[in-house]
């Protein structure tokens, strides 16, 4: 048997060379202690190992070696190699994790290659299984605003449980994001990289806007353009000049997918959709990758998943779309932050009381402007008076005297019309002060880049989400909530299960019927994921100048 000596290993963190003797090849057992020759390979000076997790590993093991028999590679050992090298199907680079060194060593037979090629391999496991389970990256040096927990993960303890229980292949398998959000932009990270190998898609030079039924030279260059990421048929048309009703279709689709206007009309904007390089697609698709691996490993079966980027919301229960619609978030200067969070209870036609930041920077100014801003907008006006909260009049205030440093108020909204949650208010307990809410401006909900909230996120139809949360919840009230929505009446409503909920930000998912959906980076959130995974500064302006041209439409 095998061994790994702890002394040995501890010979090694010191930065002592050792080279393994070919003496003792007949002993069925092997021990670091044979090893006791001049230098020839120092592990130290070539390599960063976890030398801590490492030691604690095998003391725990006796010793034992894992990924060899007979100083051959076992087939676990070849297994894991072969994991180890398809890291890069997971948006991640294999040279992390050793197989630049181990591609090498995976097949040799010398004996001084032994203990180099099992510390290797199971460093290269710990690096992985950490950086599929949590990320490669850690998000709080990155995005300040992702605040998504992810999971607790012991990767060792993990590896000592599966090779114990003979389940080496299973642990490897799922130790990446299972869901299918994960799954089909692996897939699509896939597609994408065949297109860049073979050379990407030209850049087309138009010198018009394109419109249904016209004949232009430009139609053949569009067509070859779409046919990257389409079914369109590019060979075999009658006229291939005629922007005809497939390629219009088509055009659809790819505006659809990209968050644009379906028009039809390949104009400024759809034409610079167009021409961002599949390299740029690529490095979109990395980091949302990332982003996936930040999550915890598992959600619950039945939840609702926020998607700011892509201003939407979706109720999944089993993968399963019930709900689906769009969603107004937060400006730039007031981003809807990342986290999670339950859904406790609704609302029906709640007040407002308007958080302390909106009512100084927001209505003050308009009340200073105004004296009877507030009394149309119906919001009340409150000063502490010992504990309690007194009603004062408005107009009786010298708005002109206060600013941020002395506002001693409190606004408080009526509820129904005009107010500014709506009709129905979701709440979910936070440190934020972010709900989901309806909203009385749904023509918002129109625009293609809809960032115009202070942080909360606006719902389109909220009330038939309310609904289907009662009716998943089994809480037996649809008839008292119908008529609370049309008598004005202000109810709350607990769920008998609360809805766990996900604000997410993604700029670059697949949707059900498989097609990759990219959005422009509204927060300049992957400015820095792009830098720390190295994809390119290139890449990073070219986002970024894009997402600045359309969020100024």
């Amino acid at each position: 048997m095998l061994r790994v000596n702890r002394c040995f290993v501890g010979l090694i963190v010191l930065g002592l060379s050792f080279n393994l003797d070919t003496a003792h090849a007949e002993s069925p057992e092997l021990h670091t202690d044979d090893f006791n020759v001049p230098v020839v390979t120092d592990p130290v000076h070539d390599f960063s190992l976890d030398w801590t997790q490492l030691e604690h590993f095998y003391d725990s093991r006796e010793g034992t070696f894992v990924w060899h028999d007979d100083r051959v590679l076992n087939r676990q050992g070849r297994r894991l190699f072969e994991w180890l090298s398809h890291a890069d199907r997971e948006g991640l680079s294999s040279n992390d994790y050793h197989v630049t060194h181990l591609k090498h060593l995976v097949d040799a037979n010398l004996p001084d290659h032994l203990l180099l090629r099992e510390l290797l391999l199971t460093d290269g496991y710990l690096r992985l299984a950490r950086d599929l389970r949590n990320g490669h990256h850690d998000p709080k040096t990155i995005d300040p605003l992702w605040l998504l927990p992810n999971d607790l993960f012991d990767p060792l303890g993990a590896l000592s449980l599966a090779l114990r229980e003979n389940h080496l292949d299973e642990l490897l398998d799922n130790l990446s994001p299972q869901n299918d959000g994960y799954q089909k932009l692996k897939e699509a990270l896939a597609d994408y990289r065949d297109i860049w190998m073979e050379g990407g898609w030209a850049t087309l030079e138009m010198g018009q806007t394109l419109r249904p039924g016209e004949v232009h030279e430009g139609v053949v260059g569009l067509r070859e353009r779409l046919a990257y990421e389409s079914d369109v048929p590019v060979e075999g048309i009658e006229n291939p000049l005629l922007f005809d009703a497939v390629l219009v279709d088509t055009v659809k689709r790819f505006q659809r997918r990209f968050g644009l206007d379906e028009d039809g009309v390949v104009g400024p904007e759809t034409l610079r959709a167009l021409n961002v390089p599949v390299e740029t697609r690529i490095a979109q698709i990395l980091t949302n990758l990332e982003r996936w691996r930040w999550l915890p490993h598992e959600l619950e079966p039945q939840h609702i998943w926020v998607n700011t980027a892509g201003f939407d919301i979706t109720l999944k229960a089993e993968e399963q779309v019930i709900f689906r619609k769009r969603t107004v978030n937060g400006r730039e200067e007031r981003q809807t932050p990342s986290f999670n969070s339950q859904v406790t209870h609704l609302v029906v036609n709640p007040t407002w009381t308007v958080p302390r930041s909106i009512a100084i920077k927001d209505l003050l100014p308009q009340q200073q402007r105004d004296d009877e801003f507030l009394q149309r907008k119906r919001i009340r006006v409150y000063r502490r008076n010992g504990k309690a909260w007194d009603e004062v009049d408005p107009l009786g205030i010298d708005w002109s005297l206060y600013h941020a440093n002395n506002f001693p108020f409190l606004l408080r909204q009526d509820s129904g019309a005009g107010n500014s949650l709506g009709r129905v208010k979701f709440y979910m307990p936070n440190s934020h002060a972010i709900y989901l809410h309806d909203t009385p401006s749904v023509g918002l909900f129109e625009r293609p880049v809809r960032a115009f909230s202070s942080g909360c996120v606006r719902v389109e139809h909220a009330d038939e989400l309310a609904r289907l949360l009662l009716q998943e919840s089994g809480v037996p009230q649809e008839d008292r909530f119908n008529q609370a929505l049309d008598s004005g009446e202000t109810m709350i409503s607990p769920l008998s299960e609360p809805i766990p909920v996900y604000l997410t930000y993604f700029t670059s998912w697949v949707d059900g019927a498989g097609d990759v959906h990219f959005r422009p980076d509204i927060y300049q959130r992957n400015t820095n994921l792009m830098l720390a995974m190295d994809v390119g500064i290139g890449h990073v302006t070219a986002q970024r100048e894009s997402a600045q041209e359309i969020s100024s439409l």
